[in-house]
């Protein structure tokens, strides 16, 4: 058997000398997992279909030189400011699928539009199926 060189250093035996982790508090651990869950919650956000007052439109779709581009808006028409609503856009090719890509259009205030374009990078894209797949009410 081989022993490190820490081990002869040591002279501790190499059965030995190899780290067991600690065993995890439980308390700590699932305090732990639950600051994680928040942590992937991001701001907490609740699922597009609770707000009817939201509409999507898509744009056109285009291609560049770095991918496919699909122009997207987010009509408010509630009575309260919406913080933050993520569009999700899967795009596909003679209906095959190439790839999924998103983006967040913040602070989109009763009665008026957000806009913005979501990027595909890589991939050149002849279709998109958009849809608001998380919204954040606004911070104040």
């Amino acid at each position: 058997m081989m022993m490190t060189s820490l081990a002869r250093t040591l002279s501790v035996r190499p059965a030995l000398a190899r780290h067991v982790p600690a065993r995890q508090h439980p308390v700590r651990g699932v305090l732990v997992r639950g600051l994680l869950v928040l942590a992937a919650c991001g701001a907490c956000a609740v699922p597009a279909l609770a707000d009817p007052a939201l509409k999507l439109k898509q744009g056109d779709i285009f291609t560049d030189p770095v991918g496919s581009v699909m122009g997207v808006s987010v009509a408010n028409e509630g009575q309260t400011t919406i913080g933050a609503a993520v569009v999700t856009c899967d795009f596909t090719v003679s209906g095959k699928a190439v790839g999924t890509a998103s983006t967040t259009i913040y602070n989109i205030v009763a009665g008026s539009t957000g806009k913005d374009q979501v990027h595909l990078m890589g991939s050149v894209a002849d279709a998109a199926r958009c849809a608001i797949s998380s919204t954040a009410p606004a911070a104040n």
